[in-house]
Order: structure tokens, then C-alpha cells, then sequence
């Protein structure tokens, strides 16, 4: 007859498992991340084309383009996790909620600026705006992803992952 044995798992059994669980976690969890960092890269395009499109129509009806907020931290630039155009582009109706980069700080976040006509060699009827996501968190997403804008003087492409703006051409 053999001995009793207790019920339960072996030390070895038990470490087995634990390394099998620390594989899946190792496999699954980069594959999980960089979704998320793809949703919210295309949560970035998604609020560039809705400000880029509040801006044409605040322009439409104004006559001008809404005035951006300096901000020496960020070279002028009216950045949307510091500055007023947002905001006010909410206040005005032109967009129904505040886009905000999904993590809107200092490495990701949307730039706002509005140049004098003729600044850096573009030409247009009067002043230009250019708009711009600094930063994405996946490289395929931005290679896919550029956006464009440039004049004689400068080509914002190569200072933003993704770049747009309007009224002025290139000269």
C-alpha cells in the first residue's frame, strides 16, 4: 500500500506555471502597449483634423484666424496643454469638446501659431497659420503620417511629427 499523499502541487509544478504565466506576459504585454500607443496616435490625427477644421471655419467667419498665446517655454507657440486657442475655439462653438492629446505634456501635445504674411517666405492674402502634433509614439504611425508644410524660409515638417496649416502657398 502507498503512503498517503497530500493533494496539491509540487514546488516544481508550481514554478513551471509561474514561468509559462511570465512568457505570456512577456509575449502579450508589447503587443498591448503599442495598440494603445497606435489608438492614441490616431486619437492625435483625429483632434489635428477637427482643430485644423475649426480654424478654417473660425476664419470663414471672422475674416482672420484666431489669435494664438505665446508661450516662451514652447518658442511662441500656443501649445494645447497651455494656451487659450483650444479653449476658446470651444467657447466660440467652433469645436464641441476640448481636444486634448491623450497624455498632453511637454513630449506630446498640438502647436498653434499664426505667422504675418510673407514671414519665411510664404505668401498669401494676409496671415498664415500653421498646426502641428509634436510628437507620435509610434514610428509607422508617423511615417504614415506626415502632413506638410513649407515655404522658402522653413519646413515645418522636419520640426513635427505631423504638420498642417493654411493660408499661404510656397514660394
Amino acid at each position: 500500500m502507498r503512503p498517503n499523499r497530500r493533494a496539491g502541487f509540487t514546488l516544481i509544478e508550481l514554478i513551471v506555471v509561474v514561468l509559462i504565466l511570465a512568457v505570456l506576459a512577456g509575449v502579450l504585454v508589447p503587443r498591448v502597449s503599442n495598440r494603445l500607443a497606435s489608438a492614441r496616435d490616431t486619437r492625435r490625427m483625429e483632434d489635428i483634423t477637427a482643430l485644423r477644421d475649426a480654424i478654417e471655419q473660425y476664419f470663414l467667419d471672422e475674416g482672420s484666424y484666431p489669435a494664438a498665446s505665446s508661450n516662451a517655454s514652447f518658442g511662441g507657440w500656443d501649445v494645447s496643454h497651455d494656451g487659450d486657442l483650444i479653449p476658446n475655439l470651444v467657447k466660440g462653438g467652433y469645436l464641441k469638446e476640448v481636444p486634448a492629446d491623450p497624455l498632453n505634456d511637454d513630449t506630446y501635445h498640438y502647436r498653434y501659431y499664426v505667422y504675418s504674411n510673407g514671414s519665411y517666405g510664404c505668401v498669401g492674402s494676409g496671415s498664415y497659420y500653421v498646426l502641428g502634433i509634436k510628437n507620435f509614439e509610434t514610428q509607422d504611425f508617423a511615417t504614415k503620417n506626415t502632413g506638410y508644410f513649407k515655404c522658402t524660409g522653413r519646413d515645418w515638417n522636419t520640426e513635427f511629427d505631423f504638420v498642417t496649416g493654411g493660408g499661404a502657398s510656397y514660394q
